[in-house]
């Protein structure tokens, strides 16, 4: 809804939050090479050389795109954006150093980041990420970035009470399940439940932040 303003449906007014399930951190990625290895050191290395350095995303539009637009405002850093199609190819071209660094998923990360393929920075959420304790997150270092990709339920809007209600209990229940926790995590993402109530005040409140993001980096619909 960000970046298209002629949807169908409006995430609001048309859906029903039932609860959120789980998140999964995404990570500012450098190439080897390059002389940074933290929040700090990375912001004063950029700063220092406005436009000079790449960043891949894994798409115009996309979640990727979003956070390091974010943690550029953050960092007050500014780099220039190179929208892939997809993970593999963003990845891909920041180890062969096409460009020096890269937002993806902490999950797709972990293996190139074992490899010694690639080097990590920082985390975009507020916390350090249960799959890279080691990592350093941007907000820890003083920097205003919380931004994940999150997996949530929603609903038609008009579900009767009792049936979201009946639905929301059952989900946090699952969630609450040691199996699908460790299968969760298994999968790159870090379970933790929110409400449908307070999904909806995330949506809520999130909505304006990417509104003028996409306004500000002119994302637009591919």
């Amino acid at each position: 809804p960000a970046i298209n303003p002629r949807l169908p449906d409006d995430p609001l007014k048309s859906f029903e939050p039932i609860g959120l399930v789980c998140r999964t951190p995404l990570i500012l990625l450098a190439h080897p090479d390059v002389k940074a290895s933290s929040p700090k050191t990375f912001a004063a290395l950029v700063k220092a050389a406005p436009d000079k350095f790449g960043w891949a995303s894994f798409g115009q539009g996309t979640t990727s795109q979003f956070t390091g637009e974010l943690l550029q405002r953050a960092t007050d850093t500014r780099m220039l954006h190179v929208p892939c199609k997809g993970s593999a190819p963003a990845m891909t071209d920041l180890m062969a150093g096409q460009v020096q660094f890269s937002v993806d998923t902490v999950t797709a990360a972990i293996p190139q980041l074992k490899a010694g393929k690639v080097k990590a920075i920082g985390v975009s959420t507020a916390k350090r990420s249960a799959l890279l304790p080691d990592v350093p997150s941007f907000q820890a270092q003083g920097y205003a970035l919380n931004a994940d990709t999150r997996l949530a339920f929603m609903a038609p809007r008009g579900l009767p009470p009792a049936v979201r209600d009946k639905l929301e209990k059952t989900l946090a229940e699952l969630v609450a399940t040691p199996e699908i926790r460790e299968k969760m995590l298994a999968n790159g993402m870090e379970p933790g439940f929110l409400d449908g109530a307070q999904l909806g005040r995330l949506i809520e409140a999130e909505l304006p932040v990417m509104r003028a993001t996409a306004a500000r980096a002119n994302i637009k619909a591919d």
